[in-house]
């Protein structure tokens, strides 16, 4: 693997997807390759992609996992439906969001303990269980939550901004009113 400190450049980008590919696949397990590399460079990287690069990582993650799945000799993941609510409520709501827009949509969930990636018709979640390919349905729900997310923060920083414009208003109000007129 070339030198995993570098951000992929896409100048080969089949090599480069690849490159991704394997560190994204090898994060669940704590491979040796990405013990260098810590999950925030990685969503750095990823962030950096343009929807359409997220989009082919997120086809060749799923194939992959399709392939391991079809390979007997790779255990299977536990089954979604065995992991409760609550814990799935909890990862969920930590989560940290980024979103592509159209035409090439795609969506990034990073919580404490998983990697969401979805393009809102396939998914991969990545976590310490391995990786689980998502149904359609399920990838378009966490592509509006992604959004969702994202709107809220920008909704959230909107606000905040007009109450500190409506605080220096305020203070400079206070300011002017309290110097006292020559006479």
């Amino acid at each position: 693997m070339k030198n995993a400190q570098a951000h992929l450049q896409f100048t080969d980008p089949a090599a480069d997807i690849a490159e991704m590919v394997a560190l994204l696949l090898a994060l669940p397990s704590g491979a040796e390759a990405v013990e260098e590399l810590p999950t925030d460079d990685i969503v750095e990287q990823l962030v950096a992609l343009s929807g359409e690069q997220l989009r082919r990582v997120i086809e060749a993650v799923t194939a992959q996992a399709h392939a391991d799945a079809a390979d007997p000799s790779v255990p299977p993941h536990s089954d979604p439906e065995q992991v409760m609510t609550d814990s799935w409520r909890e990862e969920l709501m930590a989560c940290r969001a980024r979103t592509w827009p159209s035409p090439d949509q795609a969506g990034l969930l990073v919580g404490p303990h998983v990697l969401i990636l979805t393009d809102g018709q396939q998914g991969v979640i990545l976590s310490a269980a391995g990786v689980r390919v998502l149904k359609p349905s399920i990838g378009g729900s966490l592509m509006l939550l992604c959004q969702t997310i994202v709107m809220a923060e920008h909704a959230v920083n909107a606000q905040d901004l007009g109450n500190l414009r409506q605080q220096r208003i305020e203070s400079a109000s206070t300011t002017l009113s309290e110097i006292q007129p020559i006479e």
